[in-house]
């Protein structure tokens, strides 16, 4: 079967920053069988909130048994979904499922020649969702909507700057496909702390600057206890060691702080040759995972600038280190041995380009209801909400993870002497937590309203309105 180049839309006009956003990360994550026939992962699907369609293949009765089906899935049956390409655009989203992901593998590769661009089987089907920890929906009322398709979120980005009501959080949080729910020992194994940026399409559990801003603020809290300077060196080995032991190290960037970031490639004598040519997101993506090895100490100290940081969490920290409550340079330190341990082949470490416009319309707290334990549900929210985006932090989970990562941090003497007890440097990220999510918030999310979501196991919601961000003074 011959597979069409990928189209990003890099040089269409009509394609929107998030669209082509999504669509450079759908490329990335997509994954081919021997066959060629296309699929992603669950992890992958449970994360994409609404941005695209889930559709369940199976016959009826097996959506409500004991595999379930996944929450806000469609349902169109095998014996129905070879006319899909009929129904769907061609750049609409579609991911198959079936039982094992057989099926749908073979649906897929179809319907992929039939005409649609970004359609995929979702690997392993039900068996590999439930094995990946995530929640299951058995939802009476599937059965009897086959054949109707929920329709996908415009892309278009809305101009509307009004905050945001509490009904409307309160029906995006409600909503099967705003919120996935997996088990926490998954997350600790398979998860990613993303940042509380609005801009991120995919369901996300927030803290401010994400992975990187966790042990930012972990090693900025150990700084200060100790008295003593992480040198480089030290820095990048804990890095390696933290990935190792936790998994997935994530961070993300934007269009328009990348935008920058490969002029100033262009302009530097050190680093020009390497990109001569280059003009495609999908090859500039496949750079930056693995620059040539003569100009990475260069394209590092590019890439570490403030302009060219897209979080704003860590390009604050960067510009403003006192206020954060950081000494000059742990922030660049920090994301310096990320890159190189990325080049070095750690494909754990995620760097996302995220669409480069705000568009928040609150600030979201999730909170969970019960003490957390490694069987514990948490939700995953997507920041999205029809075109305009929310804040979204998660202050019980990311305690928990704050935890253990000074049991972990407390373990590492033969990097670092006099460590304090795990306790005590807990207790300092968590002060140095709320130092940094106040200052960050004070600069992007000034004067919009803060709602705390309080969530059940059963999946029920509680919102209330907490006031809102302080407005900025003038000087």
């Amino acid at each position: 079967m011959a597979i069409r180049p990928p189209s990003t839309g890099a040089n269409d006009p009509a394609v929107t920053p998030g669209e082509r956003s999504f669509r450079v990360g759908w490329y990335t994550t997509l994954k081919r069988t021997d066959g060629s026939r296309p699929e992603v992962t669950p992890d992958y699907v449970a994360r994409q909130g609404r941005a695209l369609r889930v559709v369940d293949v199976r016959d009826e009765a097996v959506l409500l048994g004991a595999l379930g089906h996944v929450p806000g899935s469609d349902w169109v049956p095998l014996s129905d979904a070879g006319t899909l390409h009929t129904r769907i655009k061609p750049f609409e989203p579609l991911v198959l499922v079936c039982e094992d992901g057989s099926r749908s593998l073979t649906l897929a590769a179809w319907l992929e020649e039939a005409g649609l661009e970004l359609v995929a089987a979702m690997r392993g089907g039900m068996r590999a969702w439930r094995e990946s920890g995530l929640s299951v929906a058995r939802d009476p009322e599937l059965p009897k909507r086959r054949g109707v398709l929920s329709a996908l979120p415009s892309w278009a980005p809305s101009n509307a700057h009004e905050p945001f009501s509490l009904e409307q959080i309160v029906e995006h949080v409600g909503h099967p496909r705003s919120v996935r729910w997996t088990k926490l020992a998954a997350f600790l194994l398979h998860g990613r702390m993303s940042c509380v940026d609005g801009r991120d399409h995919v369901a996300v559990v927030g803290s401010p600057g994400g992975d990187a801003g966790e042990l930012i603020l972990a090693f900025g809290a150990l700084e200060k206890l100790t008295g003593e300077v992480l040198s480089a060196e030290v820095i990048a080995d804990l890095l390696r060691r933290r990935v190792e032991a936790f998994g997935r190290f994530a961070f993300h960037t934007d269009t328009h702080a990348g935008d920058r970031m490969i002029a100033a490639i262009r302009a530097d004598p050190r680093t020009a040759p390497s990109v001569a040519g280059i003009t495609d997101p999908l090859a500039f993506r496949r750079y930056f995972a693995g620059p040539p090895e003569n100009v990475r100490e260069a394209l590092s100290e590019i890439m570490g600038r403030p302009e060219h940081v897209g979080c704003g969490h860590l390009r604050l920290s960067i510009q403003h280190h006192q206020r954060w409550g950081l000494r000059e340079g742990l922030t660049r330190d920090v994301l310096r041995a990320a890159l190189h341990l990325r080049w070095q082949g750690a494909q754990e470490l995620e760097i996302t380009p995220l669409p480069g416009g705000h568009s928040e319309g609150a600030v979201v707290n999730i909170h969970v209801s019960e003490e957390l334990d490694a069987f514990s549900l948490v939700p995953l929210v997507a920041p999205s909400i029809s075109g305009r985006q929310m804040f979204v932090n998660h202050p019980h989970v990311a305690s928990f993870l704050r935890r253990q990562m000074a049991r972990w941090l407390t373990q590492q003497h033969d990097l670092c002497d006099d460590l304090p007890p795990a306790a005590r440097l807990y207790e300092a990220m968590q002060v140095l937590h709320q130092q940094q999510l106040g200052a960050t918030l004070g600069e992007l999310a000034a004067g919009l309203p803060v709602f705390d979501v309080t969530v059940n196991p059963d999946g029920r919601a509680d919102v209330k309105s907490n006031g809102s961000i302080p407005k900025r003074t003038q000087a």
